[in-house]
């Protein structure tokens, strides 16, 4: 077969089918390459970027994992992707409408909102479409860089990615469904998911900014192989041990990249809270699969699922004094060259 493995040629073969059966002009398919070369290739890679720990899986099994894998760090922004999960199983359960406008729900700031800015729904911040351009806890230098003029946007009309969107989700949360946020990652994803590193005492807490307090960042530390098991779910399509823990259609709506961004590669397309390689991408060598999804941490903390590959990818950096090596740091292309170690486009 040219030199091409079943699997690679299977994968291919299958997707090419599918586009052709749905009537989606074909194009040419990633074909997946996970032999022992491969991975080998790919491990070095990631540790000459200043990768501490990697896991690379499968939805049953795990391929590659080295480093310091037990090792809880920071997740820094994947506490994000956590919370849009958290999301998924309140609205199955009735709990939470995404249509809620912030007025409903009484949310303001010490910067008092305006009446427009009250039109924001649950569903416009879990799209960092929420036209409120406050300064907010855990705000890089990049973002305030970034953010729009107050009032500049009406809500759900333009895209920003905003942690005052993101922080306030976190208290909406506990609000409408009366749990407690941290209890909720607890409960509904740690113990089900058998996660082996976490201590939820140890590794959950508020970062409030004095000069902006009123909605905390919610912090998380988990280890690499912690957040390979919470790639698995979406892999599993939100089953786990035999039972629906996230809802099927939580995770394909999750994933619609409701927003094309300025950015590329991983990163060209916005979900709910997740990070989508979006159909600009996916007809390209440049960028990755079509429908691929990261969660993704300032200082190159990723975990990416690739659904159509049965194939979760999760990397914690090595951090020295607190930061992170420079290329994942400050060069998100260089995770999507890594990725692309895996793939044939």
């Amino acid at each position: 077969m040219n030199g091409v493995s079943r699997r690679k040629f299977a994968v291919g073969a299958g997707l090419a089918a599918l586009f052709a059966a749905s009537g989606t002009p074909v194009r040419a398919a990633a074909l997946i390459d996970l032999s022992p070369q491969s991975l080998e290739r790919f491990r070095r890679k990631a540790r000459d970027l200043g990768v501490r720990a990697l896991v690379v899986a499968t939805s049953e099994r795990t391929l590659l994992s080295d480093g310091a894998v037990a090792e809880p760090s920071r997740i820094a922004s994947i506490r994000k992707s956590i919370l849009s999960t958290l999301y998924g199983m309140a609205v199955a359960e009735g709990r939470v409408s995404l249509d809620t406008s912030l007025g409903e729900l009484g949310v303001d700031d010490y910067q008092p909102l305006t009446d427009l800015e009250k039109r924001s729904t649950i569903r416009n911040l879990l799209q960092a479409r929420s036209g409120v351009y406050i300064p907010s806890s855990a705000e890089t230098a990049a973002m305030k860089a970034a953010r729009p003029a107050r009032g500049s946007h009406v809500p759900g009309s333009f895209w920003y990615y905003n942690n005052w969107d993101f922080n306030v989700l976190g208290e909406v949360y506990q609000r409408v469904t009366g749990e407690g946020l941290f209890t909720a990652v607890e409960h509904r994803l740690a113990k089900p998911l058998g996660w082996r590193d976490f201590d939820p005492l140890a590794h959950m807490r508020w970062g409030y900014d004095p000069e902006f307090p009123r909605f905390p960042a919610y912090n998380i530390w988990m280890s690499a192989r912690d957040l390979a098991r919470f790639g698995q779910l979406f892999l599993c399509h939100g089953r786990w041990n035999g039972r629906q823990i996230l809802p099927q259609n939580w995770v394909a709506e999750s994933m619609t990249p409701f927003s094309i961004t300025d950015r590329t590669g991983w990163r060209s397309g916005y979900g709910y809270m997740w990070w989508v390689a979006s159909e600009r991408d996916g007809a390209s060598a440049e960028g990755l699969p079509v429908g691929a999804y990261t969660a993704a941490g300032n200082g190159g903390r990723y975990v990416t699922v690739f659904p159509d590959h049965d194939l979760v990818v999760a990397i914690q950096p090595d951090e020295k004094e607190g930061q992170p090596p420079v290329e994942l740091y400050s060069n998100a292309d260089a995770y999507t060259n890594l990725l692309r170690l895996l793939f044939r486009l």
